[in-house]
């Protein structure tokens, strides 16, 4: 009696033990679970990191670089499903920009699969600066110093504090402590850049320098709103850079404007501007007010919205604000994913 008594209650405490340790094996999963959806919706929201943390060579312009990714996406990618873009859009913000007020593009393109940078730079001055100089090189050394690292008559920026080296400091410190993310498949084996794998974008400045590297380097695809603006008052033209040859063919270059944006220069002046870049090869500019994507598949857009006399500086920076997100969201989408190989 007193052996079976002990036998059945041992065998209660050994089902009472095995379920707890069951209930228990469960809560770490669903709070991983619970913690993975968190970093989710972090990661496509925007993460911040200062350069100083990635580079402690950077000794300006401290002000926080954003990141999206949408890491279910990124899980796909890694696994070689098809839907793998394996790209990633570096986003430059205009002058004085604080790479703010670009959420919804850049949330966007996130969902599209691309892993997005919008990256912090020396952008107080503006490359309009040199637009009385004499010297047909004056636009593309300015804009050189602050890509690579120089100086110009205009600015000085080290090497440390370049978009080059930003970005690539990034990348790096991501490839580290985001390694999961997949950070690293857009550095070289020297932790230099893999071009080919970057899509380049920008508003107003940010865009010409996106165009300018793009014409230096062989990418992915370019997005320039608001941009290019290089117009020459010495010569009455654009800026000499813009005709040179480029890495990167032209069928890769999105240009999207506002026709009563007169930051830098008019809008004839920009359309030339374009013509000069050579986008006007895919068909003249298209407004995106009187068509539906794809836009006749024009490299050239532009916009009148929301019509009526604005002013200069809303219009100017409208192309790519968070305020006009339902507006030209197509747009977006259509810079973002049109297949780059043009067909008439």
């Amino acid at each position: 009696m007193s052996f079976r008594f002990i036998s059945t209650t041992t065998r209660h405490w050994q089902l009472t033990f095995g379920l707890i340790a069951s209930v228990l094996s469960c809560l770490p999963a669903t709070a991983q679970h619970a913690s993975e959806e968190e970093q989710t919706q972090a990661a496509l929201a925007g993460i911040y990191i200062t350069p100083s943390k990635t580079d402690p060579e950077i000794k300006t312009f401290d002000f926080s670089h954003r990141l999206h990714v949408d890491r279910d996406i990124v899980v796909r990618q890694l696994s070689g499903k098809p839907s793998a873009r394996h790209e990633l859009l570096v986003f430059l913000p205009g002058t004085g920009g604080r790479a703010k007020g670009t959420e919804a593009f850049c949330q966007l393109a996130a969902s599209q699969g691309y892993h997005v940078i919008r990256l912090m730079y020396p952008d107080d001055v503006s490359a309009s600066i040199s637009r009385r100089d004499k010297d047909p090189k004056a636009f593309e050394d300015f804009r050189l110093c602050l890509i690579q690292g120089g100086t110009s008559p205009h600015i000085t920026v080290s090497r440390a504090d370049s978009i080059e080296n930003r970005l690539i400091k990034l990348l790096v410190h991501l490839k580290k402590i985001r390694a999961q993310e997949g950070w690293g498949e857009y550095l070289d084996e020297a932790d230099g850049l893999n071009w080919e794998k970057l899509v380049l974008s920008g508003q107003s400045q940010g865009g010409g320098h996106a165009v300018l590297m793009a014409m230096k380097h062989k990418v992915a695809r370019v997005i320039a709103t608001g941009a290019p603006k290089d117009w020459s008052l010495v010569t009455n033209a654009p800026a000499a850079w813009l005709t040179h040859e480029s890495a990167t063919p032209r069928s890769r270059i999105f240009a999207f404007n506002h026709e009563q944006d007169f930051q830098a220069c008019t809008p004839e002046q920009q359309w030339q501007i374009l013509k000069t870049l050579g986008l006007d090869q895919f068909g003249p500019v298209t407004s995106v007010d009187a068509q539906k994507p794809p836009y006749n598949h024009s490299r050239s857009l532009s916009t009148n919205y929301p019509g009526g006399t604005l002013e200069s500086k809303p219009a100017h920076g409208s192309v790519m604000a968070d305020r006009c997100e339902e507006i030209f969201k197509p747009v977006w989408l259509y810079m973002l994913t049109e297949p780059t190989t043009f067909t008439p």
